[in-house]
């Protein structure tokens, strides 16, 4: 529902609404699949790692991709193990980094994650342009570019 009282908003709330319906969204759909006991995290993760498999994963680039701290990373890794997820194995060139790679229950997390995310880009992205599309995403990466310096 939009109104007027959104309309007079500044970009950060607006983000953050939409981040609200996307959560909400997101929610809704997830709850209805399997999985139940996996973290929408542990499904970007797992996502993550399926678009990276070819090369050796680590615990600091999950940290980065996803902003996230790491110890909170970690635990969530220690968790993604526990259920089966994921593996963290020897690195091929360094003995002392742990290289991350899915699993066969989290190759199947991956494929729920593309069909959930590809409900939500739909719904997203009903009635609006491609060329308004590729401006949006534009913006937001300059957005994050601004945040990142």
């Amino acid at each position: 529902m939009y109104s007027d009282f959104t309309e007079k908003k500044d970009i950060v709330f607006l983000i953050k609404n939409i981040d609200n319906h996307i959560q909400r969204y997101l929610h809704s759909l997830y709850n209805r699949k399997e999985f139940q006991d996996c973290s929408l995290m542990n499904m970007w993760v797992s996502d993550f790692l399926y678009d990276h498999r070819e090369k050796e994963i680590y615990q600091k680039d999950i940290e980065e991709e996803f902003f996230i701290n790491r110890s909170t990373t970690s635990k969530m890794l220690s968790l993604m193990e526990e259920k089966e997820l994921i593996r963290r194995t020897e690195s091929d060139h360094d003995a002392r980094l742990k290289k991350i790679e899915l699993m066969p229950k989290g190759y199947e997390l991956h494929e729920l994650c593309i069909v959930i995310r590809e409900n939500i880009d739909n719904k997203l992205t009903q009635n609006i342009s491609q060329e308004n599309m590729e401006l949006f995403k534009t913006l937001c990466r300059q957005m994050i570019v601004n945040m990142d310096q």
